[in-house]
């Protein structure tokens, strides 16, 4: 018998902010001409980090038998870790005799703790947070269905904190320290032999951590930016993530520097924070670019009216085949145009009027 779930969320985008409010509706679409018997409807809201990386172990490589032609290779480990964040259940309701048709379930809301980490999918571990709708049914499989939510971090500095370091022979300085995705980070740097060619850097750094088979922590270093010049700008990509709260140690740790070098010394480095929002600074060294990570699809009362009670009906039914109806979404591109607004109609008006 085909069922189908629907979740209805009170906004159109499933993008929350840590501290906010998730909240919405179930709803259950049942097919055909029988009757669907549950015992309890529930809802949980989960959220996990994991990450999971192999590497070689030390020593000749392994030997299967004798007479073995094939390449050999050395055993590897699979490291893996994970840690649940978030996990809340709710029950919606019990005792159903559901008819062929459409039933609204119930409403539910979850509270979002203030220091979750954001969600993000990195080449060794991933974040990741979900609704989850379980049918339970006596004697049989119970049926569960999900909807993904993206989950992101709220994180503020008011101080710009300007930084500088220094050795006998190179420095390196920052007017701020604090910056969002997408602005540029302004250094200055100084030979004071004179002599001596500065490469400098800006790097990304993430950190996973694992507990199996043993506590072990992989660190990842990529270079973001670089520039041979003594006084420039180097580009922040507006697609960099928020960097990890600094007072909290998660499995997946994101952090930012900016690193001097001249290949003789040991390199200079300052921390950089990559944040949501960031105060605005006037200074020679760099230029006033707005950049800020849109805060609108979370907090914005104004587009509530629009958002409200739209369905994020794409989730499938876990450990089955796709379902046999289309996405809303897609409905959606089939039905009629929509209508012009009325800032097309009355850019046209005055065009009319105005125009030759």
């Amino acid at each position: 018998m085909p069922i189908n779930c629907a979740f209805y969320l009170s906004r159109g985008a499933e993008i929350y902010y840590t501290g906010e409010q998730i909240s919405g509706s179930l709803t259950v679409t049942v097919d055909g001409k029988k009757h669907f018997q549950l015992d309890a409807v529930s809802i949980t809201l989960h959220g996990v980090s994991s990450v999971h990386w192999r590497e070689s172990l030390h020593g000749p490589p392994e030997i299967e038998h004798n007479d073995s032609t094939g390449i050999l290779e050395n055993a590897k480990v699979d490291y893996k870790g994970t840690k649940v964040h978030i996990s809340q259940t709710k029950k919606l309701t019990s005792g159903l005799r559901l008819q062929p048709g459409i039933f609204q379930l119930g409403d539910f809301k979850f509270q979002l703790p203030e220091n979750l980490p954001a969600t993000c999918s990195l080449p060794f571990g991933k974040v990741e947070y979900m609704l989850k709708a379980v049918f339970e049914r006596r004697g049989k499989h119970n049926k569960c269905f999900q909807q993904r939510l993206v989950i992101r971090n709220s994180l503020e500095f008011n101080d710009l904190k300007p930084q500088i370091a220094e050795t006998s022979n190179i420095s390196l300085s920052l007017s701020r320290s604090v910056f969002v995705p997408g602005q540029n980070v302004s250094y200055e740097t100084n030979s004071k032999d004179g002599s001596s060619k500065l490469l400098t850097r800006l790097c990304k750094k993430i950190s996973y951590t694992c507990q199996k088979p043993s506590a072990k922590t992989k660190t990842v270093v990529q270079v973001l930016s670089e520039s041979l010049d003594l006084i420039n700008q180097l580009r922040l990509p507006l697609t960099a993530p928020i960097m990890s709260h600094p007072d909290l140690l998660e499995p997946i740790q994101i952090s930012y520097y900016i690193e001097t070098l001249n290949y003789l010394d040991p390199p200079l480095r300052l921390p950089i924070f990559v944040v949501t929002a960031a105060p605005l600074m006037y200074s020679p060294m760099e230029s006033s670019r707005l950049c800020f990570v849109n805060m609108a699809l979370s907090q914005s009362d104004l587009m509530k009216p629009i958002n409200q009670d739209l369905t994020h009906n794409c989730s499938l039914e876990i450990g089955s085949l796709a379902l046999t109806k289309h996405c809303e979404r897609i409905k959606l591109l089939k039905g009629p145009r929509r209508k012009k607004s009325y800032v097309q109609l009355a850019l046209r008006y005055f065009y009319k009027k105005v125009g030759p």
